[in-house]
């Protein structure tokens, strides 16, 4: 079986947008490899069914920060390379509010890419769904923002074949965010937060970018090396073997850095023969390093403008804002109780060495 919701992509005869003017419907039957079509976010389904809440939070914070980081985003992923125009009435909803420097699908290697499903109007997502998913969850976007595409795949008609089909070209992955095997019908039914759940050792993965692996770059001959699917994923899915992230609390910065450090630490040590999550491919051909790069490690958790430091910002805030002010005290009090039984314990422990090596010292007298 697969997803029951159907997308007509029935677009209205008047919709017109400098995106793209359609006629009544898009003809599916029609769409080629590397055709470009545009749709809005609610007439995509997702491939995964897990994300890397994250690098949502510091996607978020960026455009907290400054809304024009979300247009650019907005003309990149649209291939239309960065912002040249916008303002306060601007809205991501609406493409006539803003202007890239840029046409749509000018850079077509920075289109997403979806593959056609076995019947009309069903699109996967095979890329882009953190982005994609940043835009369905940011404050003033939402379900309607349109995005141009890039057909990877038409298995219009494919039938009961095309999950199959799909498995053998690597396009969908089948695990949960508890690192269980889950079927087809169990993906989620829209991209997002709120339907897609948090996986944690992502997050630590995607952190880790540069610090414990790099992922190998085209060579232009061997497209076994050169594009790995699911590369982050299957890294998650070994780091996950080998720790608990529940023994961190990831809302609290130190903490955090420490379970990062473990994470990177796990990654290098591993065999560089050893086969890497479901990826039958090896540490050392998921570029894995040699050693953690300390000095990166300590600039991603202490840069507040690094993707961690502006993830945990928006963690802190998201936290504050939705927890009690009373209860917030109650933490912060009983944390610092045990900052200082903890000092106490130790000045005790030292008092404690200090007289038995005067006793040791008296006795030998």
């Amino acid at each position: 079986m697969y997803h029951h919701r159907l997308c007509s992509l029935i677009i209205g005869a008047f919709f017109c947008t400098p995106f793209l003017c359609y006629a009544e419907k898009v003809n599916y039957s029609e769409l080629e490899n590397g055709d470009t079509i545009t749709v809005t976010l609610d007439q995509l389904l997702p491939t995964q069914a897990v994300l890397d809440y994250d690098q949502i939070f510091a996607n978020l914070q960026r455009y907290k920060a400054d809304l024009k980081n979300m247009y650019r985003d907005l003309c990149r992923v649209n291939g239309a390379k960065g912002v040249k125009k916008w303002d306060e009435n601007s809205l991501p909803t609406d493409p006539e509010t803003y202007q890239c420097s840029g046409k749509v699908g000018q850079n077509a290697d920075a289109l997403t890419t979806v593959v056609v499903g076995p019947e009309e109007g069903v699109l996967y997502l095979t890329e882009g769904l953190t982005l994609l998913s940043t835009f369905w969850d940011m404050p003033n976007g939402g379900t309607s923002v349109p995005i141009t595409l890039k057909v990877s795949h038409n298995l219009l008609g494919s039938g009961d074949d095309f999950w199959a089909e799909m498995s053998n070209d690597n396009e969908v992955w089948l695990v949960n965010e508890k690192g269980k095997k889950i079927k087809p019908d169990n993906l989620p039914e829209y991209i997002g937060m709120k339907q897609l759940k948090h996986d944690k050792y992502l997050s630590l993965v995607n952190f880790l970018n540069g610090i414990s692996y790099i992922p190998p770059e085209p060579n232009g001959k061997d497209n076994n090396t050169a594009s790995i699917p699911y590369l982050a994923l299957n890294w998650a899915l070994e780091v996950r073997q080998h720790m608990k992230i529940s023994d961190y609390d990831l809302n609290d910065p130190e903490e955090y850095a420490t379970a990062l450090t473990e994470a990177a630490t796990i990654m290098v040590d591993l065999p560089d023969d050893e086969v890497i999550g479901k990826s039958k491919r090896t540490a050392s051909e998921m570029g894995q390093l040699d050693q953690v790069d300390s000095k990166a490690l300590e600039k991603l958790v202490t840069d507040e403008t690094s993707p961690f430091g502006l993830a945990l910002a928006y963690r802190l805030a998201k936290k504050e804002k939705s927890t009690p002010k009373v209860v917030l005290e109650e933490q912060e009090a009983q944390k610092e109780k045990e900052e200082q039984e903890e000092k106490e314990k130790s000045e005790k422990g030292n008092n404690e060495e200090d007289a038995q090596s005067e006793d040791s010292s008296e006795a030998k007298e």
